[in-house]
């Protein structure tokens, strides 16, 4: 399928795509799981994002989606077997949402451009925030998904303010990683 094909069918350019990034916020400082709810970190400003169940998270780890979600899933029974990155999304101002991928075990954001985070341009998800993903269909499937499958992950940013291969390790955005294990065993599958 050529690029413009794409465009007709979601409206949205290779160029658009491919800089989504460049509107990706990041949590100011590092978030820490709330007390309340093991589902909602914070960051230093009292930011809300929400851990995503990690069989959402297949298409940020290190391995085929397919083989990713199976881990995922399987990881309830066989605690070796999950994945090793999370997945947290969280609303900007304008209804769109900013998506962070973190390594589980260091903290470190994922930088590495075909599995990192990628900016949400869909704005028809207003329970996001209570389901813990963003829905399969309708606007998120037309200006996410579907241009990632089809245009690739060819980011040109990390975040605002962060171009692809500008750093080579990704900040720690992850705090208290003694607690991480235990409240996302609990929570998030």
């Amino acid at each position: 399928m050529s690029d413009e094909q794409i465009k007709q069918e979601t409206g949205l350019s290779r160029e658009d795509h491919e800089n989504r990034n460049q509107f990706n916020e990041l949590p100011n400082g590092k978030i820490k799981p709330s007390p309340e709810d093991k589902t909602i970190w914070t960051d230093d400003d009292g930011r809300p994002w929400k851990l995503n169940a990690e069989p959402n998270a297949a298409y940020h780890q290190p391995y085929t989606v397919p083989i990713a979600f199976i881990r995922a899933h399987l990881s309830k029974f066989i605690p070796g077997l999950k994945v090793p990155n999370l997945k947290f999304i969280s609303p900007n101002a304008d209804g769109k949402y900013s998506e962070i991928v973190a390594n589980r075990y260091t903290g470190e954001l994922i930088i590495e451009q075909k599995i990192m985070g990628t900016f949400n341009l869909a704005t028809d998800a207003p329970d996001a925030m209570i389901d813990g993903k963003l829905p399969t269909i309708g606007g998120h499937n037309l200006l996410d998904v579907i241009p990632h499958n089809k245009y690739g992950g060819g980011y040109k940013h990390i975040a605002t303010g962060i171009e692809t291969g500008s750093i080579e390790k990704g900040p720690i955005v992850l705090a208290h990683l003694e607690e991480i294990e235990d409240r996302v065993v609990k929570c998030c599958y």
